[in-house]
């Protein structure tokens, strides 16, 4: 089944990500949408609260049955499925701050968190969560006003939300069966991102590791970033909440 070709809609709802995992678990197929007008619990990655104001924005969350080989690239298909569409909608280029905030002038229009069940070497499922800011008015919300935008700001009037999720399921679509074939999405995603060349620091929430500094060098096949550590050394991380550094 086409991702998009079934989409529950929900005005309000705790939590897409876990509705999403209950069809999962009893069965239901690869492609089924879980969508909301409002989560009392939407989350994004390490489990930090996602900011969206009824019906403004697209939260949605896709239940996949990827093969285990393709767990790495489920980001890259989500994140340049998502700088299509809003390069489409805006006629803005959009780059990614590793390794899936989707920017547009520097500032964050969407994110993605994907969990995946795995028993033994088999991928049961994947839910990928999609936030995009549409019609938000992100100048209302002083927390995030100077690091966050929206398709509306972005083009000066209000969005058709409906025209967004079409293209959007269209793009994923049309990476997923590029994931399914095999067929690598490492050098077109890399070029999206924006922090190559950077000096960074790397932090690991939810886990005991230090922060690091270094360069982020190159982007690696599987996705991870390749950094040179302020000592010379290499390091390649696979996730991390990356800062642009004051003396880059």
């Amino acid at each position: 089944m086409s991702i998009g070709s079934k989409i529950i809609n929900f005005s309000e709802i705790g939590s897409t990500m876990n509705y999403c995992r209950q069809l999962a678990i009893s069965g239901e197929p690869e492609g089924t949408i879980v969508s909301t007008e409002f989560q009392n619990s939407g989350r994004g990655r390490f489990d930090r609260t996602w900011i969206s104001p009824h019906g403004a924005n697209i939260q949605m969350s896709v239940l996949l049955r990827p093969q285990s080989e393709h767990l790495p690239y489920l980001n890259m298909a989500a994140s340049l499925a998502i700088c299509e569409t809003a390069e489409i909608i805006t006629n803005t280029e959009t780059s990614i701050k590793w390794p899936n905030d989707v920017q547009i002038n520097g500032k964050k229009l969407a994110g993605i968190l994907i969990e995946s069940s795995i028993k033994g070497v088999n991928v049961d499922y994947s839910i990928l969560g999609i936030g995009i800011n549409v019609n938000m008015d992100v100048e209302k919300y002083s927390d995030i006003s100077q690091i966050a935008t929206s398709l509306k700001n972005v083009n000066k009037k209000s969005i058709d939300k409906d025209l967004v999720m079409k293209i959007v399921c269209e793009k994923l679509n049309y990476y997923y069966s590029k994931i399914k074939k095999n067929e690598s999405l490492t050098k077109t995603w890399a070029s999206k991102i924006n922090t190559i060349g950077q000096n960074i620091t790397i932090s690991f929430p939810g886990t005991k590791k230090a922060s690091i500094n270094g360069k982020a060098k190159k982007i690696l096949s599987d996705g991870s970033i390749q950094i040179i550590l302020d000592d010379k050394t290499i390091f390649n991380a696979s996730a991390g909440e990356i800062s642009i550094s004051k003396s880059s």
